[in-house]
């Protein structure tokens, strides 16, 4: 691919950091797909997350654990905003990213029959459930968590177990502790190692 060099204050327009690092890279956008073939994948399901770092985050611990696909809701935030690219360092490429419609619920639920909703309101711990099957996680925004929708499509809630008076974690955090368990529980039957 050929370099240019621009003017710095056509560069600091291109840019959207207020210290880019002086290069950008111009590429079209990925088209993955999830792997019709996969008899146990694991999938993220993202919920009216709204905040682009948050985004990026769980698309990158998604790529870290393994994760087969992530499907967002409409009033999820872009995942090719910015912020949410930057803080993805990468995931955009290797994960299949998949706008959820009402179509794509009913395909899910038939290939996916535990879809496991994470809440601070649960009662089963989130290492306390067994994620080697086929299984959906859903992870929930920032302020309005899960709809009423998927929480009807949800067959089932875990919790991540706080300190006393710690009410609850940052929905990228949350979902990534919960995605690292699942990684940790399905590592030994795909027989993949450490990095």
């Amino acid at each position: 691919m050929p370099a240019r060099v621009v003017e710095r204050r056509l560069f600091d327009r291109l840019s959207e950091v207020q210290t880019p690092q002086g290069i950008l890279a111009v590429f079209p956008f990925p088209w993955l797909t999830p792997d019709p073939d996969d008899l146990a994948p694991l999938v993220l399901v993202l919920d009216r997350l709204r905040d682009p770092g948050n985004l990026g985050t769980l698309l990158r611990s998604a790529a870290g654990a393994g994760v087969n696909a992530v499907y967002l809701t409409p009033e999820t935030v872009d995942p090719w905003n910015p912020k949410a690219v930057r803080a993805g360092m990468g995931a955009h490429f290797r994960i299949p990213l998949v706008p959820l419609d009402t179509s794509r619920l009913d395909e899910l639920r038939q290939r996916l029959p535990r879809r496991v909703l994470a809440s601070a309101a649960a009662t089963c711990a989130y290492d306390a459930t067994d994620w080697t099957g086929a299984t959906a996680l859903v992870i929930g925004g920032e302020t309005e968590g899960i709809s009423a929708q998927l929480a009807e499509w949800g067959t089932e809630e875990v919790g991540i177990p706080l300190a006393h008076g710690v009410e609850s974690l940052n929905a990228a955090v949350a979902g990534s502790v919960i995605l690292f368990e699942a990684a940790r529980q399905r590592r030994p039957e795909h027989g993949e190692g450490l990095v």
